[in-house]
């Protein structure tokens, strides 16, 4: 009876042991839940930034020597504790941010680029980020990793990609502690226009930064993001951006990343 009991009171022990540590698992996955691909009309953000606060002229180019702001949102080539690698012309990002969640900006010539479609029309802007080459070469603007800060925690996030190739593109989603959320790999087409758009799988607020690196012949850009809770006004980065003066591979960069019909084309919502 002795032995019996003291087995009994064992298994019951070790019962209460598995349910805790079952219930703990649960609660953290729970704490890290991951992120769904939809449709980008399917997001009901209103909140968003498309670029055209950045004010450039028509034709005009801007690569950023630091960390910038449009729509009230922060951009960047990556976030503190990533490393940024070079594979052939493109970024690699891999690695767990520091928390909090901090942007860094590329080196001189290798940060996030804006450029305007041209046509002499407004509402032409879209950014991307410059790879290892580094602006103004032709095979650098498009090819780098971007990162965006947002400054409260969403629940859905989406963008168009401008001038993809066939390639692929990587985005990953980050918690506030950096703490990894979701990493997804989506396919791009030859659109001059793909939109995309994700949102949490439980509905909860809780992503806070983006960070997006490619491989798409030719590199992307990216216009239109939008997402459900409006930042406030801040500082931009400390250096104001730098105009750059029309390069003699302007147009032919124009048209293999923007593509003929970017300038008309800008998303109305």
């Amino acid at each position: 009876m002795y032995k019996h009991a003291k087995f009994t009171s064992v298994n019951s022990g070790l019962r209460a042991l598995a349910g805790v540590l079952v219930g703990g698992l649960f609660a953290i996955q729970n704490a890290h839940a991951g992120l769904l691909q939809v449709n980008y009309s399917d997001l009901s953000g209103v909140a968003g930034a498309d670029f055209e606060d950045l004010g450039l002229g028509n034709n005009q180019q801007v690569t950023f020597n630091n960390i910038f702001e449009s729509g009230n949102t922060s951009f960047g080539e990556s976030f503190a504790g990533q490393t940024v690698t070079p594979s052939g012309n493109f970024d690699v990002l891999s690695g767990a941010p520091t928390g909090p969640l901090t942007l860094v900006a590329g080196s001189a010539s290798v940060n996030v680029t804006a450029v305007d479609g041209g046509a002499g029309d407004v509402g032409n802007t879209a950014i991307a980020g410059s790879g290892p080459l580094g602006y103004p070469d032709a095979d650098a603007v498009g090819e780098g990793s971007i990162a965006i800060l947002f400054d409260f925690d969403q629940s859905e996030f989406g963008f168009d990609v401008v001038g993809g190739n066939g390639g692929t593109a990587t985005a990953q989603f980050w918690a506030r502690d950096g703490s990894l959320l979701d990493e997804i790999i989506f396919s791009l087409s030859s659109d001059i226009f793909q939109p995309y758009g994700f949102v949490t799988d439980d509905g909860l607020q809780s992503v806070a930064g983006v960070s997006i690196f490619n491989n798409d012949p030719g590199g992307i850009g990216f216009d239109n993001f939008i997402f459900d809770v409006a930042g406030v006004p801040g500082t931009p980065g400390s250096d104001d951006p730098i105009p750059v003066s029309e390069p003699s591979t302007l147009p032919l960069l124009c048209l293999s990343l923007f593509g003929l019909a970017y300038s008309r084309r800008k998303r109305v919502r």
